[in-house]
Order: C-alpha cells, then sequence, then structure tokens
C-alpha cells in the first residue's frame, strides 16, 4: 500500500470513527435537543444518553466474542445503514418509548463502526500518530456542529439535528471499507500478563473517568441554561472549547516523553477538580466560558495519559481491549448517576475515586521508568 493511499484510509478511519461517536461528542447538543422535541426537561431525559451509550459497550463485547469465538464478521456497511435509517426516523418519532428503542439500536450500529474503527487505527503503522489525527478530527468535527447547530435548528426546527447526522451517515458508504485483519496473530506472541489487581484497578481508573467527565459533560447545557446563557451562545462555548482539547492533546503528547509525567498527571487531576468546582458554583457568564474550556482541555489531556498508563501494565493487550467496553460503559453512566441538587458532590468524590484508582498505576509506571 502506498503513502497517499495509506493516508486516505487512516481520514476514512477518522471520519467514520467521528460520525459513529456523534452522539457523545455532541451530547449537550443532543440532550438539548431532544428536550425541545419532547418539551422535558434535560434531567429527565438523560437516561436517553445513558441507554445509547450502553449500546457501544455492548457493541464492544459482541464484537470481542465473535473475534474469539466465532467465524462471523462484522458487516460494516448494514452497520452504517442501521445508523442512518434510525437517526432518520428520530427525526420523525413523537413517541418517547419508541424513541427510546430507536435511540438504543443506534447505539448498537454506532458501537460497532466504532470497534472496527479503533482496530483499524491500532493496526496502522504508527497507532500513536493514527489515534492522534482521529482526535484532531473528532474535535474539528464536533467543533464545527457546535457552531451550526444552535442556527440550523433554531432556522429549520430540531428535526435539523437527526436529519444532519441521517446525512453523514449515509455518506460514510462512499468510503472505502476497513481492512480486514488477522485476530489470531496476537496470540503468537507469549506475554506477560497483569494480575487481576492491576487489571482491576486499570478497568476502574477508565471506567471512572469516564464516568466523572460524561456526567460533567451531560450538564453544560444545564449550567448554562441556568446562567441564561443563549444556546447559540452555549454552541460557541463548546466550539471553542474544542480548540483547548486539541492543546490538551498536545500536552499529553509532550509529558509522556517527560520524567515527571506521574506529577504532572496528578496535577492535571487536581486541577480538573478545581475546574469542575468552579463550573458549577459560578454565577458568571464569563467565568463559565473559561471554566468550560479549562474542562474540555484537561478532559484530552489526562484520558491519553490514563491509557498510556494502563497499557504499560499489561502488555499482552488484555486491559486495553476490555478498556473499550469500561469506557464507554462509564460513558453511559455519567448522565444518569447525577443527582439534582447532588451534581458537584459527585463529581468531585467520582474524580477522588479515579485517583485512587490511578495512583498505584501512575507509582508502577515510575517505578518501570526508573529502572
Amino acid at each position: 500500500m502506498n503513502s497517499a493511499s495509506s493516508k486516505y484510509l487512516s481520514l476514512s478511519t477518522s471520519m467514520k470513527l467521528a460520525v459513529a461517536s456523534s452522539i457523545f461528542l455532541l451530547l449537550p447538543s443532543y440532550l438539548n435537543a431532544i428536550s425541545i422535541q419532547f418539551e422535558t426537561s434535560v434531567y429527565d431525559l438523560s437516561y436517553l444518553a445513558t441507554v445509547e451509550l450502553f449500546g457501544f459497550a455492548l457493541a464492544s463485547i459482541i464484537c470481542y466474542f465473535l473475534a474469539r469465538f466465532s467465524t462471523i464478521k462484522i458487516n460494516e456497511h448494514f452497520a452504517i445503514v442501521v445508523l442512518a435509517s434510525t437517526h432518520l426516523a428520530s427525526a420523525y418519532c413523537n413517541d418517547i418509548n419508541l424513541f427510546l428503542a430507536l435511540r438504543a439500536i443506534s447505539g448498537v450500529a454506532a458501537g460497532l463502526i466504532l470497534v472496527l474503527s479503533y482496530e483499524a487505527l491500532s493496526h496502522e503503522a504508527n497507532p500513536d500518530l493514527a489515534f492522534g489525527k482521529a482526535i484532531a478530527f473528532q474535535m474539528l468535527y464536533s467543533g464545527s456542529l457546535f457552531l451550526c447547530l444552535p442556527y440550523l435548528i433554531a432556522d429549520f426546527g430540531v428535526d435539523t439535528f437527526f436529519f444532519l447526522l441521517a446525512g453523514m451517515s449515509v455518506l460514510l458508504l462512499l468510503l472505502p471499507k476497513f481492512p480486514l485483519f488477522d485476530t489470531e496473530a496476537a496470540e503468537a506472541f507469549n506475554l506477560q500478563k497483569a494480575d487481576f489487581s492491576t487489571k482491576i484497578l486499570a478497568l476502574s481508573a477508565v471506567f471512572m473517568i469516564l464516568l466523572t467527565h460524561s456526567g460533567c459533560w451531560s450538564m453544560l447545557s444545564v449550567v448554562g441554561d441556568k446562567l441564561q446563557v443563549l444556546p447559540v451562545e452555549q454552541g460557541q462555548v463548546l466550539a471553542v472549547g474544542t480548540f483547548f482539547s486539541l492543546i490538551g492533546a498536545v500536552l499529553a503528547s509532550l509529558v509522556s516523553l517527560s520524567r515527571y509525567k506521574k506529577a504532572l498527571t496528578i496535577l492535571g487531576l487536581i486541577f480538573q477538580g478545581l475546574v469542575i468546582v468552579l463550573l458549577f458554583s459560578t454565577q458568571s457568564q464569563w467565568l463559565y466560558f473559561v471554566a468550560v474550556s479549562l474542562f474540555m482541555l484537561f478532559w484530552n489531556f489526562l484520558l491519553p495519559l490514563f491509557m498510556g498508563t494502563i497499557s504499560e501494565t499489561d502488555h499482552s493487550g488484555d486491559i486495553i481491549r476490555l478498556s473499550v467496553a469500561a469506557q464507554t460503559t462509564g460513558a453511559a453512566l455519567g448522565p444518569y448517576v447525577l443527582l439534582k441538587g447532588w451534581v458537584l458532590s459527585e463529581l468531585v468524590v467520582f474524580l477522588a475515586i479515579t485517583f485512587i484508582c490511578i495512583f498505584p498505576l501512575l507509582s508502577h509506571r515510575n517505578t518501570v521508568d526508573v529502572k
């Protein structure tokens, strides 16, 4: 495969990953859109996002068992057609129970595409670079939509949200299909595996950091409404926040080369806790803008460092494969476990638990680096 075709396949995979992740990337806009569609508060509809994100976790489990115990392969185009169809049907759905079923199916279809995208990126010659480009594309994609969606919804109605996602899903059919990989090749290597307690800590750390950030992410529109920030302005804030997400990812790349990455990761967790306190306690629209931007920066700073840390605890790859389900489960539960009046307290406790889980792994990583 020549360099040009390889770059095109990498870009194609990045596009699929971004579109498949749309609901999570655009979660505040999604919750705001369905609250308008069903004339219900975001708090009362947050379970819809939870159900859809659980579909991501279910899809990863399906892919894992199919790869391990079956010769059945996921039909990529069928998953894309199902995803586009459920988006389109959601735009016309007025029954909340039917809407719930559509979003659950959409979550599984999107999750299948998501898992296939991760697999394709991990098999590239330079996976770190491939994932970095994919994350950058996701930020560009979500930032553009955060800017455009409020205007489109205001001019053409809330149905525009799902029409747009359906249209972009259909366009994925024009892209080249994922290449096929030999899933048995990795079994030829006899690599040392992490013990059970290390696996539990690693998966718990990934689960908790997604639980915390997904929960906070789903409440951004609620905080904005409380501060009387208009939907268009909220979209602008989130669009600017994606730029800070890119900064966070770049800083994480630099920190990963530093001998102080353990200390800097811990500082990142502490600063993120302070940012969350500011976000939910401020009465200023300006400080809301600052807090959202810093929240997105530290999120994309911490997550790559977490993934790098847990990957070094188990070179056989078991934790990384299982981390997909841990991430999506944490992301799915985040919006659901927050209670009115207790949001800030819960998020601070969740972040503290995250620190407790990751600290032993950071210490192990630091010991290995010293040796």
